[in-house]
């Protein structure tokens, strides 16, 4: 031990630390990092300055957020403004001398929360790897009870961490007596809190570390969801079905399995029973998650439980409830390019919902999305106010200055149907609809969304359910396309937009292979490819499918070369911290959400005028 770090070691010992916060205070690491801090200030004002600086870097130290699912960055930083260039520590900020410094004080930190955290990050950063650094974290992150109230204030994550540590240094003793504690306290009742016994398990499944004890967690949490069910709380029950139904095929008892599934179905159509008199189009939504609830139910499997006629009762109930949500809904309009207006009314159409289901439905109907040829009207209006801007060609540039598209000038010695007068017309049918989008992301979508983030949660767990329900959405997609739109609620279009390019492309590849459209070609050596979004949506089925409106809506945000381009700008790399996070990709998320929400009502992507029969879509 050298001079310099034996004299900072004494600092911290005199500095006499103690985390002083009280239990009902305490919220896991932010709380340690505001101690720390607090005692930093108060020794700065004493002149004590050495013993400021050591209190502050292990404030720095403590600040950050566990990730437990991640090995390689199990941190993250407690707050960050990567536009403006800022953002708390992250393990990287730590040098080789920090490092040297949290080694040498571990033995004297009595603060379990302390000690795992520098035990940690001297498993993670210091080269080479010293195995005990990882034992000293995984004993100091479980010293925490296991307690509800206190649960998801960073001892959830503690445990989690300290299992993976486990696994990651092959101590599986300790991993096995993590198991055993985790699964005691599974067993055990929670009168004031319903959610805790299904959060362990969660836990123990995410870890798959409950082999053995499958079972066992499998029907005591089916016994305790079908005690929710009879109270009346569905939602809850649902949740403790949901992960039953997991356990048992894990086990591979179908029957127990099948047993589940119909109960989350019943549960859907129980709760949507009681929906009814409040809101026809919560009731209605829930009545469709019935129908793909049911429809989990192998085929082969589907009499036994009378899933048919139970789906045939629950269409009728939707056809009911459809027609009875459309008077509940309105829209928003407002005069003029003053937009002060339709802000207050487009915060007021989302407040106050009862629920988070309702607040979607509310939310997605901000706005109906373009009406082709109500555009098309006022272009052609538009051009004869301003006839020289169409005697006149047009190059449109990207944002790094490349040509992309070219416009040429109107023929005026030509009817309408000439493709030159045709791309005029195109290209100002995109400008109405570019003027039309940039109002209703500033006017609509990010106040009304604004105002949903202050009255309500929306988790990755509830976008990924919502897609599960979702009659649109492919199976074994539920997870990215679920994330892709939490994403759009974290504010974080960025990474939202280069997820659901592909996930869109997807569901329209799906929606025309139902309907017997050729998605793919064939070239010349045998192999057979998939067409790109731009091909498909210009496929003669795809207006059938889809309905006019939506293709050109789809077309305009991915495709065209004229409009946001945003499958093209996606594919080829082409969007920037900046332009990820533009008026379009804002749009394009919200316009996907509308997609998978409104399906869930209208039974598919088209309007019930839309359809072929000029009634509600066909199961």
């Amino acid at each position: 031990m050298t001079d310099l770090l034996n004299d900072a070691r004494q600092q911290f010992i005199a500095c006499e630390w103690q985390y002083d916060v009280q239990p009902e205070n305490h919220y896991g690491y932010s709380s340690v990092m505001q101690s720390l801090q607090k005692h930093a200030k108060v020794k700065a004002e004493a002149g004590l300055e050495e013993q400021a600086k050591i209190l502050e870097l292990l404030g720095r130290a403590a600040s950050m957020m566990l990730a437990p699912g991640s090995l390689n960055e199990p941190f993250n930083p407690y707050f960050a403004d990567y536009q403006a260039g800022r953002r708390s520590a992250i393990p990287e900020d730590f040098t080789v001398d920090d490092l040297a410094f949290f080694e040498v004080i571990l033995n004297d930190i009595v603060e379990p929360w302390l000690k795992a955290r520098l035990a940690d990050l001297l498993w993670l950063c210091k080269k080479p790897r010293n195995p005990e650094h990882a034992k000293v974290a995984i004993e100091n992150y479980i010293v925490h009870a296991i307690d509800p109230d206190t649960w998801h204030r960073d001892i959830n994550d503690c445990w989690e961490r300290s299992a993976r540590l486990c696994m990651q240094v092959k101590d599986f003793e300790k991993l096995n007596d993590i198991k055993n504690q985790l699964f005691g306290a599974f067993g055990i009742e929670y009168p004031s809190n319903k959610f805790m016994a299904l959060r362990i398990a969660g836990l123990l499944d995410k870890l798959k570390i409950d082999h053995e004890l499958r079972e066992n967690i499998a029907h005591e949490l089916m016994r305790s969801g079908s005690g929710l069910k009879r109270e009346g709380d569905f939602n809850s029950a649902r949740s403790y079905l949901e992960l039953a139904a997991k356990k048992f095929q894990q086990c591979r008892d179908e029957q127990a399995w099948l047993e589940c599934l119909v109960s989350i179905a019943d549960c859907f159509e129980k709760e949507a029973d009681s929906r009814s008199g409040g809101s026809n189009m919560v009731s209605n939504s829930f009545y469709e998650n019935a129908i793909q609830a049911y429809r989990r139910i192998p085929v082969k499997n589907r009499e036994n439980y009378n899933v048919n006629s139970r789906i045939e009762v629950i269409r009728t109930k939707i056809t009911e409830s459809g027609k009875a949500s459309l008077d509940e809904m309105g829209l928003v309009k407002t005069p003029g390019v003053d937009i002060s207006d339709m802000v207050e009314s487009s915060i007021a159409h989302v407040s106050g919902k009862h629920s988070i289901e309702e607040a979607l439905m509310y939310f997605t109907g901000l706005y109906p999305g373009p009406e082709y040829q109500r555009l098309a009207d006022s272009a052609k209006e538009s051009m004869q106010h301003s006839l020289l801007g169409s005697l006149i060609g047009s190059s449109h540039m990207s944002g790094d200055g490349r040509v992309i598209a070219k416009t040429p000038p109107m023929n005026l010695n030509a009817g309408e149907d000439d493709p030159a007068n045709q791309a005029v017309l195109h290209r100002q049918i995109q400008r109405q609809f570019s003027i039309e989008t940039q109002i209703t992301v500033e006017g609509q979508i990010i106040p009304a969304l604004r105002q949903l983030l202050m009255e309500h949660r929306f988790t990755k767990e509830f976008m990924e359910a919502l897609c599960h329900h979702s009659p649109i959405v492919p199976q074994n997609r539920k997870h990215l396309l679920g994330y892709a739109l939490w994403l759009g609620f974290e504010h974080d279009f960025g990474n939202a937009i280069h997820l659901l390019c592909p996930q869109l492309e997807h569901i329209v590849r799906v929606q025309l292979k139902e309907v017997g459209a050729h998605t793919s070609n064939i070239d010349r050596e045998g192999i057979e490819n998939e067409n790109s979004l731009s091909t498909l949506m210009d496929l003669p089925d795809a207006v059938n499918v889809f309905g006019q409106d939506l293709v050109f809506e789809i077309k305009s945000v991915f495709t065209d070369a004229l409009a946001f381009n945003l499958r093209n700008e996606v594919a080829h790399g082409l969007l920037d911290d900046n332009s990820s996070s533009s008026i379009s990709a804002i749009y394009a998320w919200w316009m996907i959400l509308r997609l998978v929400v409104r399906s869930m009502m209208l039974g598919g992507l088209r309007k019930p005028e839309e359809s072929p029969e000029g009634g509600q879509p066909s199961e």
